[in-house]
């Protein structure tokens, strides 16, 4: 790429915080570019700077903030990425998204957290990652990470739209909102399920409500979407017994693969597995199997 289309790609962008090319290959510095300029064909970029060593493009899509985030290196075969489905921005060391990311796999969220993932948060969802294939060149299944309501969202959005997700890594997930979302008022409920707290169910059990994740197992088995489950045994925020181990046994019940790691003193945080220890996450993205 010569020194004025660089800057043309710049330019169109909307970028003011982009790495020098003398700091990196040219190949990755022209890389980053084009991506850039291809989300700014569409979408007002917002921002730009360094997220745990990788550069990041915030932009609004839709009416809602998301960003993505670049490898370090080549993009890896085919644009593999991950996608944090909520809480993007919590013990990042420890979820394996930096790791990736140093091999060569993209990283994005959106926020669609005023939605709870109801079925106006799934559409949202489905149209992003559509602009990420369609436009972006991303890999047509995404790799999720769900921590707690990242959970929620990522095992509604699984069982709904299946052929878009190869993996999901849940940690500590809200799976259910029995022992989870009921408060001493309305108002209250309402500010902690959002959209969800208009639709209570009749004899107050959310446990046999068809939309909670934890009732959706199947269809994410089915699929053949692999899971890797942490949880910690004494979560007191999201109970084991109505949400992570309730649907293990579901999701193993209907032949699903998942891998489950019940750390017997750990609590609800800190998700993840300690930064010098995320080979299991790692792995099982990567994993073709």
């Amino acid at each position: 790429m010569t020194r004025k289309l660089m800057v043309a790609a710049i330019a169109l962008a909307g970028v003011t915080n982009v790495m020098a090319a003398g700091d990196a290959p040219q190949k990755e510095v022209s890389e980053g570019m084009f991506l850039r300029a291809k989300i700014a064909k569409t979408c007002k970029i917002t921002g730009s700077d360094v997220w745990y060593g990788y550069r990041r493009t915030k932009f609004n899509f839709n009416g809602r903030k998301a960003w993505v985030v670049e490898p370090s290196v080549t993009p890896a075969k085919g644009m593999p990425w991950t996608w944090t489905m909520q809480w993007a921005e919590a013990f990042v060391d420890r979820t394996g998204v930096p790791d990736l990311l140093g091999k060569g796999y993209h990283h994005v969220t959106i926020d669609v957290f005023n939605t709870r993932m109801d079925e106006s948060g799934l559409k949202a969802c489905a149209a992003f990652q559509d602009f990420l294939v369609k436009e972006l060149g991303f890999a047509p299944k995404a790799n999720l990470v769900g921590m707690s309501w990242g959970g929620f969202f990522s095992t509604r959005y699984a069982a709904t739209y299946p052929q878009n997700v190869r993996r999901i890594y849940l940690d500590a997930p809200l799976l259910n909102f029995d022992g989870f979302g009921t408060k001493v008022n309305v108002q209250q409920t309402a500010g902690l399920i959002g959209p969800w707290a208009a639709r209570l169910p009749a004899d107050g059990k959310w446990t046999n409500d068809p939309c909670m994740p934890v009732n959706m197992a199947e269809p994410i088995a089915k699929a053949g979407i692999p899971v890797l489950l942490l949880y910690g045994g004494q979560d007191q925020t999201v109970p084991p017994a109505l949400n992570a181990e309730l649907f293990i046994t579901r999701f193993k019940a209907a032949g699903g693969r998942i891998g489950v790691d019940k750390r017997g003193g750990f609590g609800h945080h800190p998700h993840g597995v300690d930064p010098n220890k995320t080979g299991k996450i790692v792995n099982f993205v990567m994993s073709e199997k």
